[in-house]
């Protein structure tokens, strides 16, 4: 990240840090007073987007993903679960929408995805940015929510078929999870949704060199190490945060999605794979407030936000510990 990024960043988790705050005070105003009235109302910082601005970019990020989120939801029933995955969702819009300031704050003016070159182009800032707020360090808030785990650097190179390309691919990157059939099958369904709607822009690249880059934020659950087992006390669960920050050769993408009479090629890629807990507790306190100015900023109820946000989902039970 270089300093014009940063300072990029900085302005847009104090655009949204103002909202929040705004939420914060309007809903503990039985505490604070009849100032609040007067605080809550305090303009936003300049530069802030507005309502149009937001859902343009989270709607354009639904045509043309530059990032997938998917959580794992059980098999089995259980109440404790379902309260984490609706902490997990919320922490998830967050995300998206401080990487919509991001994106915004870089490039003001609306990217038209019906252009090749402008679709590659807001593919690539969604991937940047949300790698930018997860893993910077610099959002505050994120490094409560989501602290920074392991971060391993990842290349992939393989001899495959196009028949072959999505399970290779999804092989590769959850080759650590013991995931039944029936979870892969869902897995591929999001893939082949996603190389689908990216295929259908024919995206173009200003250089030889750059990349296709995509994020994928895959949240699931992990059994409490000592809790669930035979003479042991009833099983806990963490929620867990994995992601992986895909630069895929351009040539690479090319022949896969493209027409190419070529049975076999190499698909060549890069990754970044980082592993990390999510603060369930921190996320809890602030679900209200976060939940509120989502709804405030893209002017839309819950259920709307959800469908907006795009979270993908695959049923597996919780990783053992």
């Amino acid at each position: 990240m270089n300093n014009s990024e940063l300072g990029i960043l900085n302005a847009s988790q104090q655009q949204l840090a103002h909202f929040i705050t705004a939420a914060y005070r309007t809903q503990n105003a039985h505490l604070i007073g009849r100032k609040v009235a007067l605080l809550a109302a305090e303009p936003a910082p300049a530069g802030t987007p507005s309502t149009t601005d937001l859902n343009d970019i989270l709607n354009n990020a639904v045509k043309a993903p530059g990032t997938t989120s998917i959580a794992t939801v059980p098999t089995t029933p259980d109440t404790a679960l379902y309260q984490m995955l609706g902490q997990v969702q919320t922490l998830d819009s967050y995300i998206s929408l401080l990487t919509s300031f991001c994106i915004y704050n870089e490039h003001p003016a609306p990217y038209d995805i019906t252009i090749p070159e402008q679709a590659s182009a807001f593919v690539r800032s969604m991937a940047k940015w949300r790698n930018y707020v997860i893993t910077g360090g610099s959002v505050k808030a994120m490094a409560g929510y989501l602290p920074v785990g392991s971060i391993v650097t990842q290349s992939y190179s393989q001899q495959v078929t196009s028949a072959d390309l999505h399970l290779e691919f999804l092989g590769e990157l959850f080759k650590s999870f013991a995931f039944p059939e029936s979870a892969m099958l869902e897995l591929d369904s999001i893939l082949t949704k996603v190389v689908a709607n990216l295929g259908n822009l024919k995206l173009s690249f200003e250089s030889q060199s750059d990349t296709l880059d995509h994020f994928l934020t895959y949240y699931y659950f992990s059994t409490v190490q000592g809790t669930g087992g035979k003479n042991q006390p009833p099983a806990m669960y963490v929620a867990k945060v994995r992601t992986f920050y895909l630069h895929i050769d351009q040539a690479t993408w090319k022949l896969s999605v493209g027409k190419s009479t070529v049975s076999q090629f190499k698909f060549n890629m890069n990754y970044f794979d980082m592993d990390t807990t999510m603060n369930s507790g921190l996320v809890s306190t602030d679900m209200t407030a976060i939940n509120s100015t989502i709804g405030t900023l893209t002017g839309k109820t819950a259920a709307q936000v959800n469908t907006l946000m795009n979270m993908q989902a695959i049923h597996a039970d919780p990783q053992k510990a």
